[in-house]
C-alpha cells in the first residue's frame, strides 16, 4: 500500500453508529411519563360478571357500584370475599382489565348436600355452607346441625367417611348429641337401610365394623361404633 492509499481506522478509533436501542429507549423516556401522569385518571368504566350461578340483585348491584372509582384504588381481594359469601357462589376469580374494567368470573358451588329449610332444600357445599335452593334433596341428607358450617361439615365428613369405608351410601346422617351421629346406610348390594351410630371423628371399632361389612361378613340392621374397644350389635337380619 501507498500512502495516498485507503486507510482503516481501528475499531476503538470509528465513530460510533447510532443504535435502534437508542432510539427506543428515547421513545420510552417520552412516553413512561405522561403514561404515568394518566395512570390516576383512569376509573372503572364496566363491571363484566360471568359464571354458573345466577349472583343476587343485591350481590350485582354491589359490584357495579365499582363504576366511577379510582382503578388504581380497588382491593380485588376485598372484591372477591364481597362475591364469594353469596349463596351457591364457588370459587371467584377478580381481574382488573385496564385502563377501566372490572372482570368478575363466578363458579357455582358444587352441592355434596342438603338440608330442609322450611319446606324446602337447600343445597350444602364441602365446606358446610348453604349454596341456595334446590329442587329435591341431595344425599346425604343433614339433620340436627344446626346453622354453623363448621358443624354441617363435620357430619359431611362423617358421612363421606362411612360411605367410603363400607362401599354403600349414606342416606341421611342426624346430629343426635355432639358425640353421637346416627347414619342411615344402604349397603352396596341394595337391601333395606342399616342404623349406624359413629362418633364425629370415628373410633377403632368403626374402622373394624366397616372393613368387615364391606367384605359381606356382617347383616346387622343396627350398630353402634362410639366406641375404642367395643361395638354393640342388634337386629341381624
Amino acid at each position: 500500500m501507498t500512502g495516498d492509499g485507503p486507510r482503516f481506522l481501528p475499531e476503538r478509533l470509528r465513530p460510533r453508529v447510532p443504535r435502534r436501542r437508542s432510539r427506543r429507549r428515547l421513545v420510552l423516556l417520552t412516553v413512561l411519563p405522561v403514561m404515568l401522569l394518566a395512570i390516576p385518571q383512569w376509573r372503572i368504566q364496566e363491571v363484566k360478571v360471568d359464571g354458573g350461578p345466577e349472583l343476587p340483585r343485591a350481590a350485582r348491584r354491589s359490584l357495579h357500584e365499582l363504576v366511577g372509582q379510582p382503578a388504581f384504588g380497588l382491593d380485588l381481594a376485598e372484591i372477591r370475599d364481597r362475591v364469594e359469601v353469596w349463596p351457591g357462589v364457588g370459587e371467584v376469580s377478580i381481574e382488573l382489565q385496564l385502563p377501566g374494567t372490572v372482570a368478575v368470573r363466578a363458579e357455582a358451588a358444587s352441592v355434596h348436600g342438603s338440608v330442609r329449610v322450611g319446606r324446602g332444600w337447600h343445597g350444602v357445599d364441602s365446606d358446610g355452607g348453604l349454596t341456595g335452593a334446590i329442587d329435591e334433596p341431595q344425599l346425604p341428607v343433614l339433620e340436627g346441625f344446626g346453622g354453623r358450617p363448621v358443624d354441617r361439615k363435620r357430619g359431611l365428613d362423617a358421612a363421606r367417611r362411612i360411605a367410603e369405608a363400607t362401599l354403600g351410601e349414606v342416606m341421611e346422617i342426624s346430629r343426635i348429641t355432639p358425640a353421637d351421629y346416627r347414619a342411615l346406610l344402604v349397603p352396596q348390594t341394595g337391601g333395606a337401610e342399616l342404623v349406624v351410630h359413629v362418633r364425629p371423628d370415628g373410633t377403632a371399632a368403626e374402622r373394624t365394623w366397616c372393613a368387615a361389612f364391606a367384605e359381606g361378613l356382617l347383616a346387622e340392621r343396627w350398630v353402634d361404633l362410639r366406641w375404642s374397644d367395643r361395638m354393640v350389635l342388634g337386629g341381624a337380619q
